[in-house]
């Protein structure tokens, strides 16, 4: 797409001698050939001959520029697309039947979004329900965990000698475990 920042340039016919018009500073063209512009009979290729008259200064802006700078400016998208449908269609290079076939696919393109979104979301609900599920369950295993240990540590105490929890009438046996409480208190 090229842009005039100075000079005149002519629209030609393919003979190179009929003008169809004169562009000027800030004209634009070669924008109906990047815009994939749905219906064009052209298959996106050039439209048109330019020449300049005389000196002319031109600003070139690529397929992926324009694009770039489209997607932050959804407006000036919506008036290029326009223009260039007007453009195709004063020349008769617009199929009508492509036009159809590129809406109804840009429908069912909306249904498939529409269908994933849908999809998304039930997939987050079902994670969050999940996590929630797993941090309950780790909580179980750790407060179970915690009480074997604080049993274990109490075993090992009872069946240690040395263990201030074993009394003079007890024998420190492996096979007899006393009550931590004693009986009848």
């Amino acid at each position: 797409m090229y842009i005039v920042k100075r000079g005149k340039l002519s629209v030609v016919g393919d003979d190179g001698k009929a003008v169809y018009a004169t562009l000027g500073a800030g004209s634009v063209f070669g924008e109906v050939s990047i815009l994939n512009i749905a219906g064009n009979k052209t298959g996106n290729r050039r439209t048109a001959n330019v020449r300049s008259v005389g000196y002319s200064d031109l600003f070139c802006l690529s397929k992926d520029d324009l694009w770039d700078a489209l997607t932050e400016y959804p407006e000036a998208k919506k008036s290029l697309m326009e223009r260039g449908r007007q453009l195709l269609m004063k020349d008769g290079l617009l199929d009508e039947e492509g036009i159809k076939a590129a809406q109804e696919q840009q429908e069912t393109m909306v249904e498939k979004v529409n269908r994933f979104e849908s999809a998304i979301d039930t997939l987050n609900t079902r994670l969050a329900r999940l996590l929630a599920e797993y941090s309950s369950a780790q909580q179980k295993v750790k407060q179970r965990l915690t009480r074997l240990e604080r049993r274990l540590d109490f075993d090992s105490e009872l069946t240690n000698p040395a263990s201030p929890h074993l009394s003079p009438h007890y024998p420190a046996s492996p096979s007899v475990c006393p009550s931590p409480f004693p009986l009848g208190a």
